[in-house]
């Protein structure tokens, strides 16, 4: 014979199902209407701005549709700004990756005084940007910076560092580098530690190096890790403004302009807010695109 289902037991189901169904409404409705004034709105009428030929003192913008940004493209100055931002996203990357990568493999055997030393390495993190760029204008000061003083120690010339066109980039860069190792060099640390140490116990008693441990073991086994840090080192990359605007604004025949700085640059200063609006949503495409690629990596099997 089949079950008789009671109708009380039944009306208790739905009174229980009704009331999870409130609870994740109720939950979800503050998130919702957060994300819709404070994300999507923004969002929309920065698209809306950027169809527009609109001045930021001017009450009556005029559509022009797509104009903006076929303007845009047609900028030689845009152009390049673009590529000096791709320039500083893919080098201080990478940079800062090995490096980070580098320390973090030198620092995890060390016990005692570990704390010390990620504190050490995390500092620069923790330092406001526009202290650190006051510290890094000294060094690169073109005739009483440390860096110069140095090179006429061992008998080379001075290099003009914010100056020159070809060494003003590279110079943001290495600052860029000391500044975000730290914070790498801790989630690098967080992958070491879940290494299983029987892994490298196994492999010792085969007779492996050092070396080859690193190369056959601790590289393969950090590839989520690095495929993270990959990913939100290149998102911040491209988003780039603060070491810009404080060490060149941008100078040395243009050659640091950014995207960020340009978006700045045509909303604040030329009051060109519709410009300024397609720009944001250039950079607001490649993020988008980081992202995207950020989460399929995620999802690819690393397991060996």
């Amino acid at each position: 014979m089949s079950p008789v289902s009671h109708p009380a037991s039944t009306r208790g189901r739905h009174s229980i199902r009704s009331a999870e169904r409130r609870f994740i409404l109720t939950a979800m409705i503050p998130a919702v209407i957060f994300y819709l004034i404070f994300r999507f709105y923004p969002v929309g009428y920065a698209f809306f701005m950027s169809l527009h030929d609109w001045q930021l003192l001017d009450k009556t913008p005029v559509f022009i549709g797509l104009d903006n940004y076929i303007q845009l493209l047609g900028d030689p100055l845009f152009i390049k700004v673009v590529g000096n931002t791709f320039y500083f996203a893919i080098f201080s990357t990478l940079l800062t990756t090995v490096v980070s990568l580098v320390t973090a493999i030198i620092l995890n055997p060390i016990g005692r005084g570990s704390t010390v030393f990620r504190l050490i390495y995390f500092l620069p993190v923790m330092t406001a940007t526009i202290a650190s760029a006051t510290i890094w204008l000294w060094l690169y000061q073109a005739r009483f910076g440390l860096f110069n003083q140095l090179l006429q120690l061992v008998g080379l010339p001075r290099i003009p560092w914010l100056i020159s066109s070809t060494w003003a980039m590279p110079s943001i860069i290495l600052m860029s580098v000391w500044g975000g190792i730290g914070f790498n060099v801790v989630i690098f640390l967080a992958g070491l530690r879940g290494i299983p140490r029987e892994f490298y116990e196994a492999a010792a008693m085969d007779g492996a190096s050092g070396a080859q441990m690193a190369r056959r073991i601790t590289v393969p086994l950090l590839a989520p890790v690095t495929a993270f840090v990959l990913a939100t080192s290149l998102i911040g990359g491209f988003n780039v403004f603060q070491q810009v605007y404080l060490m060149t604004g941008g100078g040395a025949q243009d050659s640091t302009r950014v995207l960020a700085l340009h978006i700045y640059e045509y909303a604040f200063l030329r009051l060109f807010i519709g410009q300024a609006a397609a720009i944001a949503f250039f950079l607001f495409a490649i993020v988008i695109t980081m992202t995207v690629l950020q989460n399929r990596i995620q999802r690819v099997d690393w397991e060996l």
